[in-house]
Order: C-alpha cells, then sequence, then structure tokens
C-alpha cells in the first residue's frame, strides 16, 4: 500500500534519501518496538498494554532533556515521577497476577521514545512518505527473520481479512505519526496520544472482555495526570536550558 501511495505522490524519486542514517536508525527502533508491543500484545490484556505506553511521553521529556538540552525543572520531574508510580501500580511487581511478558511493554516504551525523539530530529527534505515506506520495508525484513526462528503457520481467509484491515490502518499510522512529530514540539502532539487509553479501554472490555482492575484504573489515571501536567508545563515554558543546570519553575 505505502509502495503504490509513494509511486503515486511522486515520492520514488525521493526514495533514496531514505538511506540517510536518521531515517535507518529511526526505522531501527520501530522494527524492535513493534515486535516488543506484538509480543507483549498477544500475552497481556490490551488495556494493560496501552496504559503502560502512555508512559513514552514522559519517558521522552526526560530523554529530551538529557540529550537536547530541553528545559525540564521539578514540578515536571515530580510529575513524571508519579506517572511511573502509575505504571508500577499496572505492572504489580512481586503480585501474583504479575506477568513477565510486562516488561516487553516496558521495553517498548523506551524503543518508541527514542523512535520519536529520532522522528523529531529528521532531515525535512526527507518526504514523511518515504520514511513511512523505509519504515515498513525494515518491518517486513524483521519479520522474515522473525519467521525464521518461529516458523510459518497457514492462514485463514478470515485471518488474512483482518490482517489486511489492519495493515490499512498501520499505513495511516506510520504516516499520521511522522507527519505530526517532524520538527514540532512534543507538548503539542503528545496529548492526543492519551485518547488511545479510552478506545482501548472500550475495544479490550468489548472486544476481548478485558477489564482492568481497581490499581490499574488507578495507575491509568496517575499517568494520565502527570502526563498532561508535563505537557502543559512543557507549553508554559519556552525557555531552553540544559539538563541539571538550575530549576525552572
Amino acid at each position: 500500500i505505502i509502495t503504490v501511495l509513494v509511486v503515486a505522490t511522486g515520492h520514488l524519486r525521493d526514495v533514496p534519501k531514505a538511506l540517510s542514517r536518521q531515517v535507518l536508525v529511526r526505522s531501527l527502533f520501530d522494527v524492535i518496538s513493534t515486535f516488543l508491543f506484538i509480543t507483549a500484545l498477544f500475552h497481556l490484556p490490551l488495556p494493560n498494554v496501552t496504559a503502560v505506553l502512555q508512559a513514552v511521553p514522559l519517558v521522552v521529556t526526560v530523554m529530551a532533556a538529557a540529550f537536547l538540552g530541553e528545559a525540564v525543572g521539578w514540578r515536571r520531574l515530580s510529575a513524571i515521577l508519579v506517572g511511573f508510580a502509575g505504571v508500577l501500580l499496572i505492572v504489580k511487581p512481586g503480585s501474583d497476577g504479575f506477568n513477565n511478558y510486562i516488561w516487553l511493554a516496558l521495553a517498548a516504551v523506551f524503543t518508541v521514545a527514542i523512535r520519536d525523539l529520532a522522528t523529531r530530529k529528521l532531515n525535512l527534505t526527507v518526504p514523511s512518505i518515504v520514511v513511512a515506506f523505509t519504515n515498513s520495508i525494515c518491518v517486513m525484513l524483521g519479520g522474515l527473520v522473525w519467521a525464521m526462528f518461529e516458523g510459518f503457520h497457514p492462514i485463514t481467509i478470515e485471518q488474512t481479512g483482518w490482517i489486511g484491515l489492519g495493515s490499512v490502518f498501520l499505513v495511516g499510522g506510520y504516516l499520521f505519526t511522522v507527519m505530526s512529530l517532524r520538527g514540532t514540539e512534543v507538548a503539542y502532539t503528545a496529548p492526543f496520544r492519551y485518547t488511545l487509553i479510552i478506545y482501548a479501554l472500550i475495544l479490550g472490555y468489548v472486544v476481548f472482555g478485558d477489564v482492568p482492575d481497581e490499581w490499574s484504573m488507578i495507575g491509568i489515571m496517575l499517568i494520565v495526570g502527570s502526563g498532561l501536567f508535563t505537557l502543559y508545563r512543557e507549553q508554559r515554558l519556552k525557555k531552553r536550558i540544559g539538563f541539571g543546570k538550575r530549576p525552572v519553575r
């Protein structure tokens, strides 16, 4: 689908730009995060995995401060700690209901955060459709390598239809993610990420019958609340200082 879009939009001549280090690094981390997320999703409730991934903006904020010199004050650092406390309420380490696959979801948080930071640093001369095209090629190659170890099993017509429908939404996800993150502040785009929890809760209940327990719901609210507060502070603070140089109110 993406190949057709590349040709139809006249960007076939721009495909060689995909070989730039920035584009390939972004695609690498997206491949890693894709397989981490899918594997975790097979073994965990949809709302729980989705909620853990909502910690991505918090991790991005910390990484942007540490590596890009963006300002982070004590208020936002406190909110980030609250958000991570929410993650722990969902993960419940040491409890009877703890599932080791949650570590894959946590690992996906960091790989997605690195991917998002890499997207922001992409050269604007590389069209978004070319970035999405490179991403899909790399994920496909990763799938081929994965299949060598996991094996291949025939799929039914119904399963093929679901995969095809998922592919259509995935193409939109590739394009819209790249287009929204390039050359913009995280504060302007990240709040929309939290709407995913609403969709996940509804779909998880309607399709799979998943209902988060009380502690997980509290954790979800802590993550969303801390994330929105962090992004609110980022919008208000315009100064750019190095991480740890001095506090920002």
